[in-house]
């Protein structure tokens, strides 16, 4: 499902709920809506959703806050609020300086709903909850809610401010000392971080293990965490952690997805990495490609063994462990998809990539940072980046993201061949593009949603082109890339055309919503996706019934049908201006 399809699938869950809460708010703020007030809904949203545990606070502007008894549904009323990039990017700047800590916008979703008057939409933002630990404020005042009501944000101020602490699960502590360590655990482990502090490698021999820990910051007066325990913990230690069971599990798949093979792995995590990878059956299987400019093919391994590690590591720190569930690696026949439960800690892979430098924000502090000083994983944002470098510069696609909700869960596709090779060599090689660029482009071309912030600089460029759900490849990307007649597809023919197949089948007389859907679904441009042509088609009905040209005869029901207005049915045939 693509982004714009999932927001709109988002929107109606939140518009059928019974009431407003404490983490989402509707406005309808048709022209305008004060900016002091939505700060402050901005440091209330936030800090409620860090106390409701949600992946983000919603305010949501152009929509009613009371439901349609009959629909159960809250009404589209439509909002003008800062239209246009230069608009919203100010927005976003301005609610930045006035937030403390800073903040933005995981997303802002502009919606053109079919039940928006023109020229409006639905604003759909995404507050991201406060940090842990870390109450936001608006211009010096902290906010909360209680049911639908904004107030201040008083004694919760300090519950959140002790978070810092409580919510780390993998920070606490556990009733076991270092006679609960795998022996060849720690090996391994201390020789990881001689290599990554090699000034300080003649020390570490001197250590104890107690004292090894102390440098990671893994004991708590004389105690394991858990973080220690799933790094370096026995069986004993990690029967420590309560009803928690962390683990690892590889499974094979073939190609109609049937489970051919499987294996868990326990802590130790440090070993059991190694062993996870050695399972890896493509990992050894190695690929021809002809890189643009040579003469002979290359063969390359499947996989590059420092990506594989780092989106397996990174699922391991980013791993929600409290829910008990584990981390999985499902290896098929072209690809390897990475997959843990919890939510993306950034908010969308847009943010990391956009961002100048690495976030440093993780689930489990406590065992990334562990890691980080052990040289198992990057920082957030430079280790994707890298990722996604890597693989440009190997000539195979890009890595997929999945960020799901309910429950919410993070998949990295890591793809072993090529899929598109004119594409691959044209947007990798051939057209002096930054990493920034390819990566949206490959998005672009998979017919993925992009953020309009990494949509402007290709459109720049000439890279891209068309709107909304209709945004393609250029004409002269697809000319480099070999795929005239795709592009050609995509493109499709402008609205005048279905408007006149839909006239002409008016002339027959009066037709129900099946029957034009029948008449256009198959004949819509190729960059429609398959879930978003009945929206394309009920917003050309509407752009014809304005225009003059067609009314209903039954109001917005089921059972309505479109007809030609009087005149045409007189003989006269509508006239379709030119776009």
């Amino acid at each position: 499902m693509s982004e714009i399809a999932a927001l709109l699938v988002e929107l109606d869950a939140l518009r059928a709920l019974p009431a407003e809460t404490e983490w989402l708010d509707f406005k309808e703020a048709r022209q305008t809506f004060d900016i002091d007030e939505l700060g402050r809904y901005v440091s209330a949203l936030a800090n409620e959703a860090n106390l409701h545990g949600r992946r983000c606070g919603w305010l949501i502007l152009g929509v009613k806050d009371r439901r349609d008894p009959l629909t159960g549904l809250r009404p589209i009323s439509g909002s003008a609020f800062k239209t246009g990039v230069a608009a919203m990017n100010a927005l976003k700047l301005q609610v930045a300086q006035g937030t403390s800590p800073s903040m933005s916008f995981l997303r802002v979703g502009e919606l053109a709903h079919a039940d928006c008057a023109a020229g409006s939409r639905v604003l759909m933002f995404e507050v991201p909850p406060a940090p842990r630990g870390m109450p936001v404020s608006w211009k010096g005042h902290h906010y909360g809610r209680v049911g639908e009501s904004l107030t201040a944000l008083g004694t919760k101020y300090e519950v959140i401010r002790a978070q810092s602490e409580l919510l780390d699960w993998s920070r606490q502590a556990v009733d076991a000392d270092v006679t609960s360590l795998d022996e060849a655990a720690v090996r391994q482990g201390r020789a990881l971080y001689a290599k990554k502090h090699p000034a300080r490698a003649a020390e570490l021999v001197g250590w104890s293990d107690e004292r090894f820990l102390r440098e990671l910051d893994l004991t708590r007066n004389g105690k394991l965490t858990r973080a220690a325990v799933v790094l370096f913990g026995s069986a004993s230690g990690v029967s420590r952690l309560d009803d928690v069971s962390p683990r690892l599990t590889w499974k094979l798949m073939d190609g109609a997805g049937a489970e051919l093979d499987y294996q868990h792995f326990k802590p130790p995590f440090v070993l059991a990495i190694d062993e996870l990878v050695s399972k890896l059956r493509q990992r050894i299987h190695t690929v021809r490609i002809l890189p643009p400019g040579q003469l002979a093919p290359l063969e390359l391994p499947a996989y590059d063994d420092w990506v594989i590690r780092e989106a397996l590591l990174n699922c391991v720190a980013h791993q929600d462990y409290a829910s008990g569930g584990r981390v999985v690696v499902s290896e098929w026949p072209d690809s390897i998809w990475f997959s843990n439960e919890g939510s993306f800690i950034p908010g969308s892979v847009e943010s990391v990539l956009v961002a100048n430098e690495p976030v440093h924000r993780y689930r489990n502090p406590c065992l990334a940072e562990a890691m980080v000083e052990l040289g198992l994983i990057d920082t957030i944002g430079s280790g994707i980046k890298r990722m996604y470098r890597t693989q440009r510069e190997r000539y195979f696609p890009l890595p997929d993201f999945e960020l799901k909700s309910n429950p919410a869960s993070v998949r990295v596709c890591i793809h072993g061949r090529e899929l598109d090779t004119a594409f691959s060599r044209a947007l990798l090689s051939g057209m002096d593009l930054s990493l920034e660029e390819v990566i949206a482009l490959d998005r672009v071309q998979k017919r993925k949603a992009l953020a309009p912030a990494l949509l402007k600089p290709l459109r720049r460029r000439g890279l891209v082109e068309g709107r909304g759900a209709l945004v393609r490849i250029s004409g002269a990307v697809a000319k480099a890339a070999g795929r005239e007649v795709s592009y050609t597809v995509d493109r499709g023919l402008d609205s005048q055309h279905y408007k006149a197949l839909v006239v002409q089948l008016l002339k027959l007389g009066p037709q129900g919503r099946p029957k034009i859907n029948q008449l256009l679904l198959d004949k819509l441009p190729g960059a429609i996706a398959p879930e978003k042509r009945a929206a394309y088609i009920k917003t050309l009905l509407r752009e014809m019934s304005r225009d003059g040209l067609i009314e209903t005869d039954g109001g917005r029901t089921k059972a309505a049908k479109w007809r030609l207005k009087p005149a045409s049915r007189l003989g006269q045939a509508p006239t379709l201006a030119n776009e």
